[in-house]
């Protein structure tokens, strides 16, 4: 990865961090446990949902913090709406042997969450991005997971945002944006882009 990982902030400074990032970063590690959730109990992505906008914080560094909540969703629908697709990019991602369905179930969620946007949000920095999900593994596994979320999705940006299938991922979102405005829902770049993917 290009970039460093964030650093936490200490509880007493996390009023410098901008309001609107750290609901978005509450929303990703909001989404990212309630897909676990979902994997673990079967609960449907509108069921989470409902849940979260009842709700509408996340624990974060022992602070509930507000969240994002259209953006929490977009994420929640769109890993659970394409996982298989995802699955299908990570896999190719990673190292000999390993796949998706062999990760421990956090770790799982978090690296398809962040396949997702890395894929279907260009207008996003990928180092900060994955700082981000690197980041959410750090508070959940003390061990090589971060690592190895850093390494899957450092791999799927330099395919999705730089290399060979970069003007396909861009070609969906454009033509995702003009159908839909720029509040579209992260799901729907994943079909054309895999679609491009297929024909390699």
């Amino acid at each position: 990865m290009t970039g460093e990982t964030e650093k936490r902030e200490p509880a007493g400074k996390s009023n410098r961090v901008p309001a609107g990032r750290r609901k978005r970063s509450a929303a990703r590690l909001a989404a990212v446990q309630a897909l676990y959730e979902m994997e673990l109990s079967g609960h449907s992505a509108a069921v989470v949902i409902a849940a979260m906008k009842e709700r509408g914080v996340a624990d974060l560094e022992d602070e509930d913090i507000p969240v994002d909540v259209k953006y929490f969703q977009g994420v929640v629908e769109g890993v659970s709406r394409n996982t298989e697709k995802l699955d299908r990019m990570i896999d190719a991602c990673l190292g000999t042997g390993r796949t998706v369905a062999r990760m421990e179930a956090v770790l799982r969620a978090t690296v398809r969450a962040g396949a997702l946007e890395l894929i279907s949000r260009g207008d996003l920095d990928p180092p900060i991005l994955i700082s981000e999900y690197v980041h959410i593994a750090h508070a959940f596994f003390g061990g090589g997971e971060p690592g190895i979320v850093n390494g899957c999705l450092d791999n799927l940006s330099k395919t999705y945002r730089e290399g060979a299938l970069a003007e396909a991922a861009e070609e969906a979102r454009v033509a995702l944006l003009r159908e839909t405005g720029a509040d579209a829902l992260l799901a729907d770049v994943i079909d054309d882009v895999d679609d491009h993917d297929g024909e390699r």
